[in-house]
């Protein structure tokens, strides 16, 4: 059938999803929901975390298998076996967590489960020359075939998948939080290519985001999902506000994106001198009770490592670190907790969580021992009910206490790892980038406990990307750049994001 095919005058849809039902043991994960793709066209799929956004991806791609509804590609209808049947239909999919192997070379990427063949054997030379020319769509002409993808920034990762895509002639390109783990520049980048795949060549593309200022940037039509099912029908993203959409996904309008608070700030709690490693030197600063710094800079700056070093995870070369003026020697992160510093780290998945262990078992993994009864035995009981505590505290979705991780949506992971390290009652909380990948009721959800923190008299570190982030929460700014710190500002209403990019980009004020 061709693609141009009319019906009644109209353009048919790419892909309909009809009445999609899917559900897993003890979980409705979607009811009756309907998606229409255009040809042509950037259709934004938004909603909370674990509203059934991945889940409706994997049934799109044929990894679930719905218990009611149809699948129409170009207004016939298909069943997917596989991803592979999606591969040969014409959809790709990027996801927030890349799935290439980092020890593989980029061209061995490209075309891993797919070879070029000549003979019997794989044809080199023919993937060589295929992979460079959509490298070249990509923005990517002069990286070199054979280096690891391990090598590769994450944004070029990135870019290297959406090449394989195009090499494939790709028709429906989906694209799940791609900007999560970029920079400024590289999501600029990616979403002008979004824009001029689907102009230039047609490709549709549907594109998962909680970053609402990049979704109406870049689409046309708008999907909103909620608790499994439509929240209203698909709209125009032209003449739609913010407002609308977030009322549609969490139920209600945010009037305070940032919650206020009125902490006094109190005594200094921690404080840090001439702390020196490899990707950075001579960091000093100190927090007070009750407040929070911000830390911003581009990437690279060397945020992250100083976090870590902080909380014993990495060495330090030289420096000290004090919590209400008593030095401590910490030598590793068990060394840091008992002292009252956690970090809450930016990489949930690989060094927040056990994903194949559940809820109550990520819970309470560093508090343990406060959970043994008289005799020393650990009180189960007891450990389900805290959890239980938390999570409705956190808003934990679903709240079920013996569900694996690894089945619970990014936003919600998040909540576990925080609710991890407030079962800990520490001093100086780290929050390393704390709402990457979380909706915007979620993030609103994560500050008012960041609040509720500092209310006890609790100290918060919070390392961002993002400016309104750092300008909505944070007490005062550290601005680093090239493992450098260049200022310090206070947050007071007249510092404004061109004097922090000023620092973050080696100036002076």
């Amino acid at each position: 059938m061709s693609e141009s095919r009319q019906h009644e005058g109209t353009q048919i849809p790419l892909l309909e999803m009809r009445d999609i039902t899917k559900i897993f043991p003890g979980v409705v994960a979607l009811s009756h929901v309907n998606l229409s793709i255009g040809q042509g066209e950037v259709h934004l799929l938004l909603g909370e975390n674990g509203a059934g956004k991945s889940t409706m991806i994997k049934t799109i791609i044929g990894i679930n298998k719905p218990e009611g509804g149809e699948m129409l590609w170009l207004g016939e209808p298909v069943k997917l076996r596989s991803i592979q049947d999606a591969y040969d239909l014409g959809i790709a999919v990027i996801y927030q967590e890349l799935s290439n192997i980092p020890c593989l070379s980029v061209v061995e990427n490209m075309y891993l489960g797919c070879e070029k063949k000549k003979g019997g054997l794989i044809d080199w030379k023919e993937q060589k020359r295929s992979a460079k020319k959509a490298l070249e769509r990509v923005g990517l002409a002069d990286v070199d075939l054979d280096m690891p993808m391990e090598k590769l920034g994450m944004g070029q990762r990135q870019l290297v998948e959406i090449a394989r895509a195009i090499d494939r002639n790709a028709k429906l390109l989906i694209m799940d939080e791609p900007t999560s783990s970029l920079s400024r520049k590289e999501i600029d980048f990616l979403l002008d290519l979004m824009v001029e795949l689907n102009q230039k060549d047609g490709v549709s593309i549907l594109f998962i985001t909680h970053k609402l200022d990049e979704a109406k940037k870049v689409g046309h039509k708008v999907t909103v999902l909620k608790n499994g099912q439509n929240s209203g029908p698909t709209i125009d993203v032209e003449g739609v506000t913010e407002d609308q959409i977030i009322k549609m996904m969490v139920g209600r309008s945010l009037e305070e994106k940032f919650p206020k608070r009125n902490v006094p700030i109190g005594e200094e709690m921690f404080r840090c001198e001439g702390l020196s490693a490899e990707k950075f030197d001579n960091i000093g600063f100190n927090v007070r009770k009750g407040e929070l710094l911000g830390v911003f800079g581009l990437v690279g700056a060397g945020r992250t490592e100083t976090m870590r070093a902080i909380f014993g995870a990495d060495p330090l070369v030289e420096g000290h670190i004090y919590i209400e003026g008593q030095e401590l020697h910490i030598k590793s992160s068990q060394d840091a907790i008992r002292k009252g510093i956690v970090l809450i780290t930016e990489n949930r998945k690989e060094e927040g969580l056990i994903l194949i262990h559940d809820v109550i078992e990520n819970g309470t993994i560093v508090t343990l021992p406060q959970f043994k009864n008289k005799i020393g035995l650990i009180d189960n009981k007891n450990r389900r009910q805290m959890i239980e505590k938390y999570g409705a505290d956190l808003n934990l979705r679903p709240m079920q206490p013996d569900k694996l991780a690894v089945n619970f949506s990014g936003g919600n992971q998040q909540k576990i790892v925080i609710m991890k390290w407030l079962l800990s009652h520490a001093k100086v909380f780290i929050f390393d980038e704390p709402t990457k990948g979380v909706d915007v009721g979620a993030k609103v959800e994560i500050y008012n406990i960041m609040n509720a923190l500092l209310e006890d008299g609790a100290s918060i570190i919070m390392v961002s990307s993002e400016m309104e982030e750092i300008l909505g929460m944070s007490d005062r700014v550290m601005v680093m750049y090239e493992g450098r710190q260049t200022g310090i500002v206070d947050n007071d209403g007249i510092i404004g994001q061109e004097e922090i990019l000023t620092l973050a980009t080696g100036g002076k004020l």
